[in-house]
């Protein structure tokens, strides 16, 4: 399995790049949005994502820094949309573009991929306890989901923790 991701918030273009995969003889998990993508990818352990600048709850950039390390990202937009990508697993690739074009850059950042790593090890109360921290980050400080995963993310290597132990610490200091 080739572990591609597609992202776009149109249907149709999610469509028009998985034919362009078929013919390749690829298979590409569609998704609408980027929380979405970022779940396909944590499921299969890495892999390599295609999308959009603008999906519909992130850009492109927060997107491939969620996703350093674990992801690379291929951001197939207008050149305009283009110069505003950033990011040392971001890669660009301007709209309208070939078939062959299109699976040539696939091939080489799927060699370029990192390797797949296992699934999350967390167990459910775990992931209940960061649902629980992120959800009152949003709440209270009307952070998006995005913003509160990467607070709790933060807060926890700047304490050397595990997210789930700063997780709770959150959740101590707001008094629940």
């Amino acid at each position: 399995m080739d572990r591609i991701i597609v992202a776009f918030r149109g249907e149709e273009t999610r469509r028009r790049i998985l034919r362009l995969l078929a013919l390749e003889g690829r298979e590409g998990v569609p998704c609408a949005g980027g929380a979405e993508a970022l779940r396909a990818v944590r499921r299969l352990g890495g892999g390599v994502v295609i999308c959009g600048f603008y999906l519909s709850d992130m850009t492109a950039n927060a997107l491939a820094e969620d996703l350093r390390g674990l992801a690379l990202v291929l951001v197939a937009a207008q050149a305009a949309c283009l110069e505003l990508c950033g990011g040392e697993n971001l890669y660009k690739l301007a709209v309208p573009v070939s078939p062959p074009e299109f699976a040539a850059t696939l091939r080489l950042l799927l060699d370029r991929a990192p390797a797949p790593r296992p699934a999350s090890r967390r167990n459910e109360a775990d992931q209940a306890l960061i649902r629980r921290a992120k959800a009152l980050l949003m709440d209270v400080n009307r952070m998006s989901e995005e913003d509160a995963h990467r607070f709790l993310r933060r807060r926890a290597m700047d304490g050397g923790m595990k997210l789930e132990e700063a997780a709770r610490r959150i959740i101590e200091s707001y008094g629940m």
